[in-house]
C-alpha cells in the first residue's frame, strides 16, 4: 500500500495511547505534542516537528501504543502502513536489521526514563504549587529584596537584578528560565519598568514594593478563582477613559447616569449605550449610590486593577510549559 498524506487540525489526535499500531507518521508540516497519562497525571514528554517521525516505538513488536500523539497546530503528515513498513524492513540486510531493533529498543529505554522523569518533576510540582502560587511568592520576595536592596544615586531609585534570578532559581527550586519569564510578565503588565543603567546593569526603575506585595496576593487569589470577575479587555479602553476623566481639571466627585455618559463619549470620541454602566456597576469599577442617580469611581484603584488584570492574563499564559525536547 503506498503512503497517503493525511491532514489534522489543532487538538486532534494522530493515534492514541494503547491504540494498535498501525505503522509510522512522518510529519512534513505542524508541530505534534507527545502525551503520556500514568498514575492520573498527564505529562508531555516531546514537541516534535517537521521531518520528524512518529510512532517507531511500537512498530517492530507490534505493541499497542505507548503515548498519544496530539496535534498543536494545523499538522500534515505522511502516513506509511505497518505492512510497508515491515515489508521494507525484511529487505534490509539481517546485521541492518538488528542494528535498527536495538536502536528502537535502547531509544523505548530511553523514553520510559524520560516519563519516570518527568513524572518525578510533575509531582514536585505538584507539591511546591502551581504558576500562580510561584509567582506570588516570586512577587512577594522580590517587593522584599527591594525594601533591603534599593539603591538611589543620583536623584533615582533602583533596585539592582544582577544575581537575583539565581537565587531564586535555588530557593523555589524552578529554573532561571521562568523567573525571567516572569519578569518580561510583570514589564509587559506595566507592573515594573526594567532599564539598563550605566552603573548598575539591568535594575527596576522606581521599585514599589507595597505594589508588588499586593500583586502577589492578588495573582494568588485569581489561581484560586480562574480569573473570576476580570473586567473584559473590550472595555480598557473604557477605564482608561474613567481614569483620564477623573484626572481632569474641573473633575466632579459624582456623575449622574447622563452625565457620565456624556463624558465618556467625549473621552472615546465614539457613542456608548448606557447600559456599561450597569456592566461596569456589576464589574465593581463603579459605584452607585442606592436610590440616587449618582455615580463613582477610584482612578487609582482603576489603573492598579488595569495593571494587575493584564499582568495575570500574562501569567495565565506563561503557565502553559511546553518542553523542547524530543522523543518518539
Amino acid at each position: 500500500m503506498k503512503p497517503i498524506q493525511l491532514s489534522f487540525k489543532p487538538g486532534d489526535f494522530i493515534f492514541r495511547e494503547g491504540d494498535t499500531c498501525n505503522g509510522v507518521f512522518i510529519i512534513r508540516e505542524g508541530t505534534v505534542d507527545i502525551v503520556r497519562e500514568k498514575d492520573g497525571i498527564l505529562v508531555c514528554l516531546a514537541t516534535m516537528g517537521a521531518g520528524d517521525v512518529l510512532g517507531t516505538m511500537t512498530l517492530f513488536s507490534r505493541d499497542r501504543r505507548t503515548a498519544s500523539a496530539r496535534t498543536h497546530s494545523a499538522v500534515n503528515v505522511v502516513h506509511v502502513d505497518i505492512e510497508t513498513v515491515e515489508g521494507s524492513f525484511k529487505n534490509l540486510p539481517i546485521w541492518v536489521q538488528a542494528v535498527l531493533k536495538d536502536s528502537v529498543a535502547r531509544l523505548k529505554a530511553a523514553n520510559d526514563q524520560l516519563v519516570e522523569a518527568k513524572l518525578n518533576e510533575r509531582r514536585l510540582q505538584m507539591k511546591i504549587g502551581t504558576t500562580f502560587q510561584s509567582a506570588s511568592q516570586f512577587s512577594c520576595f522580590l517587593a522584599y529584596a527591594i525594601r533591603v536592596g534599593l539603591v538611589r544615586d543620583e536623584g533615582l531609585e533602583l533596585f539592582p537584578l544582577k544575581g537575583f534570578v539565581e537565587r531564586c532559581e535555588g530557593i523555589f527550586l524552578k529554573q532561571s528560565d521562568f523567573f525571567e519569564a516572569v519578569l518580561e510578565s510583570f514589564v509587559k503588565g506595566s507592573l515594573i519598568k526594567i532599564q539598563e543603567d550605566k552603573k548598575w546593569g539591568r535594575s527596576i526603575l522606581s521599585p514599589q514594593a507595597v505594589i508588588l506585595e499586593d500583586f502577589a496576593n492578588f495573582i494568588m487569589i485569581c489561581g484560586k478563582n480562574d480569573f473570576s470577575g476580570f473586567v473584559p479587555t473590550k472595555y480598557s479602553n473604557l477605564l482608561s477613559a474613567l481614569v483620564r476623566l477623573s484626572r481632569r481639571p474641573g473633575a466632579k466627585q459624582f456623575y449622574s447616569r447622563a452625565e457620565l455618559c456624556e463624558q465618556i463619549q467625549k473621552e472615546l470620541a465614539k457613542l456608548i449605550n448606557d447600559s456599561i454602566i450597569d456592566d461596569l456597576i456589576k464589574l465593581r469599577v463603579l459605584s452607585a449610590t442606592p436610590g440616587v442617580d449618582k455615580f463613582s469611581w477610584n482612578d487609582r484603584q482603576i489603573q492598579k486593577r488595569m495593571i494587575f488584570e493584564s499582568t495575570a492574563r500574562l501569567m495565565k499564559d506563561l503557565s502553559d510549559e511546553r518542553p523542547s525536547s524530543k522523543a518518539a
